[in-house]
């Protein structure tokens, strides 16, 4: 996997914020992000974790 750049690990933080601000709406994508989980780049799970958000 290649490196990503800060801005590109903020975009998707976002997002996933984002998503998770209304999980009714958004489940099909949250549930694809949980499948997918092992390759979420390390420094967005690092974010993450240090939000305590939990997929």
């Amino acid at each position: 996997m290649g490196k990503f750049s800060s801005q590109e690990i903020e975009n998707q933080y976002k997002l996933i914020k984002m998503l998770l601000d209304e999980p009714e709406k958004y489940k099909d994508a949250i549930d694809v992000i949980k499948k997918n989980i092992a390759y979420v780049p390390i420094e967005l799970k690092k974010k993450l974790e240090e939000e305590n958000i939990t997929l």
